[in-house]
C-alpha cells in the first residue's frame, strides 16, 4: 500500500499524537489545566492528543471522569484548531469488561478513535488479546477507527507482527498499529511487513521517531511533545520527506526526550510542566512525585532546551 493510501487507512492516528497527563487539582480532574493544555497544542498545530493510556493515568480514571476528560477536550479542540486536531482515547484496563465500558464512554463523550494495548499482568496470547479487542469493539460505535498499541514494557505482552496482521484481516476497524519496542530492526522492517496488510506504523518511543519515520512509519504517540510540539512535528515531517534537517533535528530533541524518561509514564512529565507552570505535579497513587535530585536533572534539561531561564544565584 502506498504511504497515501496508508494515511488515508490511518484516519486520525498520524501525524504527531500528544501522550497527554491528566491534570488533577485536590484528588480530582483540573478542568480548567485541561483546557489550557489543549489550547496550547492547538495553537502549535499537534495532530491529535491521547487522553488516558499510560501516561494520561488512564488507569485511575473512573468512568465519568474519562467522559469528562474527554468531552471537555473535544470542546476545546473543535473551537481552537484552525483544523481537525483529532482527540483518542487510550485504554489500559485488565479487565476486559471495563475496558468496553471505559472505551464506550470515551466515544460517546467525542473521541475520534481508541487506542487499545494488552491487558497489563495477565500476559495475553494471541486468542486472549483478540478476545479482549472484541469485548471492546462490541460496545463502540460501528465504524469508530481504532489502533493496536503494543507496550511490552508496561503490559508483559509483545505482539507479534503475525498476530497483528492476523487481527488486522479480521478486524475491519482496525486501522493502525503503534509499536513501543525501540529496536532498530523492529523499526526497519514492521512499516513495510504492515503495509503489506493494509495497516499504517506508528512508533511510541520518542528515541524511534526517526527509525521509524524512514522506514515508513506515518506518525508517533510521542511525550516530549507535551514541551516542544512545533519541533516534534517538524522532526516527523522532515524524517518523512528525507530531509537534510533530520538527524539535526533528532539530537536537538535528544536531551529533551532523555529527561522525559527519567521515571517512565506520568511523573516526569508533570514534574516538567510543573516546572514550566502549565499544571500542577498531582499525581495518583501509587505515583509519587520525582526526588529532588530527579526534579533538579528534570530543571537542568529544561533550562538546556530552552524552555526554563536559569536560575539566578540569589
Amino acid at each position: 500500500m502506498s504511504p497515501v493510501d496508508l494515511r488515508a487507512t490511518a484516519g486520525p492516528f498520524q501525524g504527531s499524537i500528544v501522550a497527554l497527563p491528566t491534570p488533577f487539582m485536590d484528588g480530582g480532574l483540573d478542568v480548567r489545566s485541561v483546557s489550557r493544555l489543549v489550547e496550547f497544542h492547538a495553537r502549535f498545530g499537534s495532530d491529535a492528543l491521547l487522553l488516558g493510556g499510560t501516561v494520561g493515568e488512564g488507569w485511575s480514571l473512573s468512568l465519568d471522569e474519562s467522559a469528562q476528560l474527554v468531552a471537555r477536550a473535544a470542546e476545546i479542540a473543535a473551537d481552537q484548531s484552525r483544523f481537525a486536531m483529532s482527540v483518542l482515547f487510550g485504554v489500559v484496563e485488565i479487565d476486559s469488561r471495563r475496558a468496553a465500558r471505559m472505551a464506550e464512554q470515551a466515544a460517546l463523550a467525542g473521541a475520534d478513535g481508541i487506542v487499545i494495548g494488552a491487558p497489563p499482568l495477565v500476559r495475553a496470547d494471541a486468542r486472549a488479546l483478540a478476545r479482549h479487542i472484541d469485548e471492546i469493539l462490541e460496545r463502540l460505535p460501528e465504524g469508530l477507527p481504532v489502533m493496536l498499541h503494543n507496550e511490552p514494557n508496561r503490559t508483559g505482552t509483545d505482539i507479534p507482527p503475525e498476530v497483528i496482521i492476523e487481527l488486522a484481516a479480521e478486524l475491519p476497524s482496525l486501522r493502525a498499529h503503534c509499536e513501543g519496542v525501540g529496536f532498530a530492526g523492529r523499526a526497519r522492517s514492521l512499516p513495510a511487513r504492515l503495509a503489506k496488510a493494509g495497516l499504517a506504523t506508528l512508533t511510541s518511543d520518542d528515541r524511534m521517531i526517526g527509525p521509524f519515520g524512514r522506514a515508513g512509519a506515518v506518525g508517533a504517540i510521542t511525550t516530549v511533545a507535551n514541551l516542544v510540539p512545533g519541533e516534534v512535528r517538524a522532526l516527523l515531517a522532515s524524517v518523512q520527506r528525507d530531509g537534510p534537517d533530520a538527524d539535526q533535528r533528532e539530537r536537538a530533541l535528544a536531551p529533551l526526550i532523555d529527561m522525559a524518561r527519567l521515571v517512565p509514564g506520568a511523573p516526569t512529565i508533570k514534574a516538567a510542566l510543573a516546572a514550566m507552570e502549565a499544571i500542577g505535579p498531582e499525581l495518583r497513587p501509587p505515583l509519587a512525585e520525582l526526588s529532588a535530585a530527579d526534579r533538579a536533572k528534570v530543571v537542568g534539561a529544561l533550562e538546556i532546551g530552552r524552555l526554563l531561564l536559569p536560575s539566578q544565584p540569589a
